[in-house]
């Protein structure tokens, strides 16, 4: 079993032994009531806040004091001594909160994965089993803290027992807690506490004090509600007789009324209450502070509770202290092959058929600019490592590269390969080739777990096996073998084998040759481009501080909001809770824009300024000095919709309707006798909605070619397309993205500037008309809650955490992506499957046509003059007949010289 000590967490850091009680309970209570502005929940829907606050808790304090000694105490259900001595003791709790109760045993399952020591006993509380232990611990010399928030536990307070009451939240201190601390707060020692409180009562126990019985409230002769001795009152009290009997022996020197009739009346109640308040430091346990050390973590047990959970960062935490793994590389000495010859005699080794894990070593940035740096090479009972330094040199024969290329195109050997694309777009670049991927971890990753942080090597490894990554070519290989056969079969268990063989896998090759030839950006226009955004930038800038008044720093959130909630008196300003200064973000400047001409100002500030410094003017820095084209870098594992997501630069946020979208677009230019091609999908999203719903209405306008917006607004508001106006077809179509979308009647109002009620009963009415699309939602939300995740039409699954979460806008935004993460997942697919058949098919033509671009539903060609209109008709007809739908997949198809003649 794979396990690692807590280190230096629970190294000692004196001769002293440091024995630490922790009161579960109390600090699980704490987490669950803790504010957090945001729900927490697993990727299942159970809640979470409660564990994952109360092990942020406990990791920070056993860093910081580094314990010797453990023990995590809890309560239990079963009576106590106190329930029979008192039949109403804590009878007043209101019923344990569900969402606690469910968390419960996932405190356990870490305490026990974590090595920590859990002590409770029967009849008994977790107070009392905490007095024992502190008693036991501090009378053999160790230096003992009770980790609580629980004041009662004041009580033990003494020599070499102090209270460490954690800080409740990233602006509070935790205290610690002796004897001199307890007088400060409370106004007595630590030895007058349970006096004190037996005074004083302790209403979350239901424990009365000097005060009558719960349901025997006693009135004045008057009639009055009667008063009794508050904490003040009892400090003065034990402060001048020392003790409670000796307080209740003379209640008759008792200058206050109200004290002195309390004393008189209740003295068998104090009694009690002592009884009931005080701690036990005598109960028979089973186990000895000696034994409290902490055991090895379980890693592969916290990396399951983690994973489980969703607690991505804190598994990161735990497995900084993980071992290193112990891959058979360990085991095996790694051949480095320098030459040609070691090469080709290392893979004559090689048995027949045999799968081969190979790993990549990248020097420089991960796409295009990169250079391939080495190989690691797996065959399960031998590992190698190839230096490559020489790799920009084209691998012909007698090359170390040329030579590996044998073992890297045959179509026989199975290979495992974390990130192939990388691979085959580094190896493009030398003139070699590689084929017969059969297992990609990187593609396997991102299907198995799409919500996850990170899809690179080292953290899965983290995350499936426990084990931290040496960064070593040949342990790599390695990973990349054990981690293709452990997720290969839950590929296909998971139902999304179809997704990776038809989709993922094959794209990634198309993706390598789109990187590589990358487009051609003409950074001349971009310069002149740049030149008139500033002048409009300035031009801007004088107009916003005439209508502010004066000038001021446009960039400031914090003077922006002062101009406009201080000065100009816009009404709706709100402060953020963290800084304090008022929010400027679009959606306020938005609904402010209504009223004041600055704040649209603004907007068109903001808008211009993020396209000069994203676009305009980084463009150009990221042209290739060889090549004097631009070669982005695809993720395939980025996005959890299933779409692409691209860098350096990032071309997927070019805005699409936009005028300066579209002046961006003119800077991207074809090679001379050359033209682009632009292919995109028109209303894909509705058509996969209509193909998915069947619903009779939407596929009949889709098969007739009807302008689907038009046919709505004919729907909604009972107007002929004839008779419809530019708004009626505006409103049809917020109203049918709206839908995909899960947008609410709030959300529709405040897009298209209706009230709530008139975007009610259009949602209403829409519902109506296409009654088929309602019922797809709602089995969509359905599937959602009960296995907690939904799919596309090829397999793909998206979890949605939050979809059985209490909280009420969480859960609002988890429905909302579940009804929409099918239909833009299909999509999205759909778009894979059409990049790959027309790829394959320009191949097949043997045409010198290419695919440089893909941008949301878009497909970028370049083709030469000559094969313009050939080109033109094979990429429509590939991609209209990718897959047959109920209803028609239609593409616009555009040429020009530059993208924006295209669109």
């Amino acid at each position: 079993m794979n396990r690692a000590s807590l280190g230096a967490l629970l190294a000692q850091s004196r001769s002293t032994d440091k024995l630490f009680l922790v009161d579960a309970m109390s600090l699980v209570f704490r987490a669950f009531f803790a504010p957090m502005q945001t729900a927490l929940v697993s990727p299942s829907g159970v809640p979470t806040k409660a564990v994952y606050i109360f092990l942020r808790t406990l990791r920070k304090i056993m860093k910081d004091h580094r314990p010797t000694h453990i023990a995590v105490v809890f309560d239990l259900t079963a009576p106590t001594f106190r329930d029979k001595l008192f039949e109403t003791y804590k009878a007043n709790r209101p019923a344990f909160p569900e969402d606690l109760t469910v968390q419960l045993p996932y405190v356990r399952r870490f305490c026990r994965s974590l090595g920590l020591p859990i002590v409770e006993k029967e009849g008994f509380e977790a107070d009392d089993v905490i007095g024992t232990l502190a008693k036991e611990g501090a009378q053999k010399g160790m230096e003992v803290l009770i980790v609580t928030g629980d004041e009662d536990m004041f009580q033990l307070v003494g020599e070499g027992v102090r209270v460490l009451k954690p800080a409740r939240g990233a602006s509070d201190v935790e205290t610690l807690c002796d004897e001199a601390k307890v007088k400060e707060i409370l106004g007595v020692a630590p030895s007058e506490v349970v006096d004190w409180l037996a005074l004083t009562g302790d209403s979350s126990d239901n424990i009365p004090g000097a005060r009558p019985l719960p349901g025997k409230e006693a009135l004045t002769p008057d009639g009055k509600r009667r008063s009794y001795i508050g904490p003040k009152g009892a400090t003065e009290l034990i402060r001048r007789f020392g003790t409670l009997e000796r307080v209740l022996d003379n209640y008759e020197r008792v200058e206050r009324q109200s004290y002195r009739e309390a004393l008189r009346d209740f003295r068998n109640e104090a009694l009690l209450s002592k009884d009931l308040a005080t701690i036990r430091t005598d109960v028979a346990l089973d186990v000895h502070v000696e034994q409290l050390k902490a055991r090895e973590v379980e890693l592969p047990e916290v990396t399951a509770l983690c994973q489980e959970l969703g607690f991505a960062s804190l598994l990161k935490e735990f497995l900084e202290q993980a071992p290193r793994a112990p891959a058979a590389s360990a085991a095996l000495e790694a051949e480095e092959l320098r030459t040609p010859e070691a090469v080709a005699a290392w893979i004559k080794r090689l048995e027949a058929r045999a799968p081969l894990a190979i790993a990549v070593a990248v020097e420089g940035d991960e796409g295009f600019s990169g250079r391939l740096a080495g190989l690691g090479l797996s065959d399960g009972s031998r590992v190698a490592t190839i230096p490559l330094r020489d790799a920009a040199e084209p691998a012909g024969p007698g090359t170390v590269l040329g030579t590996v290329g044998a073992v890297l195109t045959d179509p026989a050997r199975p290979r495992a390969i974390h990130n192939s694309k990388l691979l085959r777009l580094l190896l493009m670049k030398s003139s070699a080739a590689l084929a017969g991927v059969t297992d990609d971890t990187l593609l396997y990753s991102f299907l198995l777990e799409p919500l996850a942080a990170s899809h690179a090597l080292a953290d899965i490894v983290l995350r499936r096996r426990g084990f931290r990554v040496s960064g070593s070519l040949s342990e790599a290989a390695e990973h990349t073998r054990d981690l293709a056969a452990l997720l290969a079969p839950e590929i296909a268990r998971e139902g999304v084998r179809e997704v990776y063989d038809q989709i993922e896998l094959p794209l990634a090759a198309v993706l390598a040759d789109v990187e590589t030839y990358g487009v051609r950006v003409d950074s001349t226009i971009l310069s002149e481009m740049s030149r008139v955004f500033e002048g409009e930038l300035l031009d801007l800038t004088r107009q916003i501080y005439d209508l502010a008044g004066g000038p001021f720093d446009i960039d400031s959130p914090k003077q922006l909001g002062e101009i406009l909630f201080e000065r100009l008196k816009l009404p709706g300003g709100k402060r953020l809770k963290k800084s304090g200064q008022y929010s400027t973000v679009a959606a306020v400047l938005e609904t402010l824009a209504e009223q004041h001409e600055l704040p649209q100002k603004i907007i068109e500030y903001r808008t211009r300024a993020k396209l000069k410094s994203t676009y305009v003017d980084a463009l150009p820095r990221y042209i290739h000095p060889e090549t004097g084209r631009l070669h982005t870098s695809f993720n395939q594992a980025g996005a959890r919709t299933g779409r692409l997501s691209s860098s350096n630069p990032n071309l997927q946020n070019i805005p699409i309707g936009d005028a300066s979208g579209l002046l961006i677009r003119s800077a991207f230019v074809a090679e001379p006798g050359w033209s682009l091609i632009a292919a995109d999908y028109s209303q894909i999203e509705l058509r996969v909605l209509a193909h998915m719903s069947e619903d009779p209405l939407l596929v009949e306008a889709f098969s007739r070619g009807e302008d689907i917006h038009s046919r709505t607004a004919q729907e909604i508001f009972g107007i002929l397309p004839a008779l419809q106006t530019h708004e009626h077809r505006r409103l049809a179509k917020a109203i049918n993205y709206g839908v995909i979308y899960g947008l609410s009647s709030f959300g529709l109002a405040s897009r298209t500037g209706t009230s709530k009620t008139e975007a009610r009963e259009y949602i209403d009415e829409y519902f109506k008309r296409y009654a088929r699309v309602k019922q797809l939602l709602d089995s969509i939300l359905e599937e959602a809650r009960s296995t907690g995740r939904v799919r596309t039409l090829f397999g793909r699954f998206r979890p949605i955490p939050e979809i059985r979460t209490r909280d009420v806008p969480s859960r609002n935004r988890a429905e909302r992506e579940a009804m929409n993460a099918p239909l833009q997942g299909t999509a999205a697919d759909l778009l894979k499957l059409a990049m790959i058949k027309v790829h394959n098919e320009l191949r097949r033509e043997k045409m010198r046509t290419r695919m440089i671009l893909t941008v949301h539903d878009e497909l970028v060609f370049e083709a030469p003059d000559s094969e313009v209109e050939t080109a033109r008709a094979l990429v429509k007809r590939e991609m209209e007949g990718v897959r047959a739908l109920k209803v028609p997949l239609r593409v616009d198809v555009g040429v020009g010289k530059n993208w924006k003649e295209a669109k």
